[in-house]
C-alpha cells in the first residue's frame, strides 16, 4: 500500500468516526438520566406562609438562603437551605417612612442580600432589618413618558457594576407592549428599549369577561431574569429568549427550538370567554394541555441554563369554580450553554406533575412541594453517563 492510499484510508476512517460521534451526540439530546430526592425544611415552632406557593420568593446570590414573603402580614421568612431550617421572620411595616405597602408585584435580592420591592409607585430597597435603604423613585422618572397606571413593573434588577444603574421589565396595558428600562439615577434619566413583537403572545391569550367587562386573562405570560450585564426576557408561548447586553447596548433574539418541544404553542384559543363558565374551563384545559415553556434558570456550577417545560393532563372530574381536575403532566428539561445553544432536551420521567416554583442550587433543580403545610423540595439532578 502506498503512503498516498494509506493517508486516504486514514482520512476516511477519521471522518467515519466523527460522523459516528455526531450521530451519538444527537441521540443523547433527547435522553438524559436523573436522580430525585426530597428535602423537608424544619420550621421549628413556627408556621410557613404557603398560600402563594412560594411565588413571592427569591434566592440569595450564594444560593444558601431562600426568602419567602408573606404579603398578608408583611413578613419575610428567611430559610437556610444548607441546614434545612427556618432562620427567622423579618417583620415589615406597611405604612410610614419604612412602609412596603399592602401589595407588591414581587421582590429580588441584591448582591448584598437587600430586598428590591416593586409595585405601582413602589421601587424601594430594604435592609434585612426591614428599613428603607433607598427609594429609587423609578415611577417619577417614567412619568415623563407614561401615565401612572398604564405601565406595570414586572421585574427590577440592579446593575452589577454601577450602584446608580437599574434595569426594569415593564408591560404597557393599553397595547400589551413590553419594555426594558435602563435607568440612570445619577442623571435622573432612562432609556426605553421595546421588545419587538412580544405582543404576539396575545395570540395565545384569552380575556376573561364578567358582565361584559374584561377582568383578567389566561394563557400567556412574559418574564425576565438578570445574569451579569445581561437581561433575559422570555415567555411561555414561544420557545425563544430576548437578550439585552447592557455592556454593549445590544438586543437580539435567540430561538430555542429543540427536537421535543417545537418553537411555539399550537392551540389558538378564542379571544374572550365569560369568566367561570364552561367555555372558560374547556379553553383553560386545552391551553394547559398544550406545551408551556417554563422559567429559565442559570446554573452557576455547570455554567448552563436550565428550563423545565410541561404539558398537563386532566381527568373528566370538575372542581367547583376551578375547572377540570389535573391528574398529571409530562415534564421536559432543556439544557443550554451560556450562549443558549441547545445541549440536551429530555422528558423527565421522575416528574409527573406541573412543576411548582423552582430554582437552581448546587447543580440541582429544587422544586417546591407543599407537604402537609410544610416546605419540601424535590431535588432533581442530571446524572453523568
Amino acid at each position: 500500500m502506498t503512503m498516498k492510499n494509506f493517508c486516504f484510508l486514514l482520512l476516511c476512517a477519521l471522518l467515519f468516526a466523527c460522523g459516528e460521534k455526531k450521530s451519538s451526540d444527537n441521540a443523547a439530546l433527547t435522553q438524559l438520566d436523573f436522580k430525585l430526592d426530597t428535602l423537608l425544611i424544619d420550621a421549628g415552632e413556627e408556621f410557613f406562609y404557603l398560600r402563594d406557593n412560594l411565588w413571592l420568593s427569591d434566592l440569595s446570590h450564594d444560593g444558601r438562603f431562600l426568602f419567602n414573603y408573606n404579603r398578608n402580614d408583611a413578613v419575610m421568612e428567611k430559610i437556610d437551605l444548607d441546614q434545612g431550617i427556618l432562620v427567622k421572620k423579618i417583620q415589615f411595616e406597611k405604612e410610614g417612612p419604612d412602609g412596603i405597602g399592602d401589595f407588591i408585584s414581587n421582590f429580588s435580592l441584591t448582591a448584598d442580600e437587600q430586598f428590591i420591592a416593586w409595585f405601582y409607585g413602589l421601587n424601594k430597597i430594604f435592609s434585612q432589618e426591614a428599613k428603607v435603604v433607598r427609594d429609587l423613585k423609578l415611577d417619577k422618572l417614567l412619568a415623563s413618558d407614561f401615565s401612572e397606571y398604564d405601565i406595570y413593573p414586572m421585574s427590577i434588577f440592579e446593575s452589577p457594576d454601577d450602584p446608580n444603574r437599574f434595569f426594569g421589565f415593564y408591560v404597557r396595558w393599553s397595547d400589551m407592549s413590553y419594555y426594558l428600562m435602563d435607568f440612570d439615577l445619577q442623571n435622573e434619566s432612562f432609556r426605553k428599549i421595546e421588545i419587538p413583537d412580544m405582543n404576539k403572545i396575545m395570540d395565545f391569550s384569552t380575556d376573561l369577561l364578567y358582565d361584559g367587562q374584561k377582568m383578567g386573562s389566561m394563557g400567556s405570560g412574559a418574564y425576565a431574569l438578570s445574569k451579569g450585564n445581561q437581561i433575559l426576557v422570555y415567555n411561555n408561548c414561544f420557545n425563544e429568549v430576548y437578550i439585552y447586553d447592557a455592556g454593549i447596548d445590544s438586543l437580539y433574539r435567540k430561538g430555542l427550538e429543540g427536537p421535543l418541544l417545537g418553537d411555539k404553542k399550537t392551540y389558538l384559543p378564542p379571544k374572550e370567554v365569560e369568566g367561570e363558565s364552561n367555555q372558560q374551563w374547556e379553553v383553560e384545559r386545552k391551553q394547559r394541555e398544550d406545551i408551556n415553556f417554563g422559567s429559565i434558570h442559570w446554573d452557576k456550577q455547570t455554567q448552563r441554563f436550565l428550563r423545565l417545560s410541561f404539558k398537563e393532563k386532566f381527568g373528566e372530574e370538575m372542581m367547583e369554580r376551578r375547572g377540570y381536575q389535573p391528574i398529571g403532566a409530562e415534564v421536559f428539561l432543556s439544557v443550554f450553554d451560556q450562549d443558549f445553544n441547545l445541549i440536551a432536551e429530555s422528558l423527565v420521567p421522575e416528574l409527573n406533575q406541573r412543576p411548582a416554583k423552582h430554582f437552581v442550587k448546587d447543580g440541582q433543580i429544587w422544586i417546591f412541594e407543599n407537604m402537609d403545610d410544610e416546605i419540601a423540595f424535590l431535588r432533581l439532578q442530571i446524572m453523568d453517563r
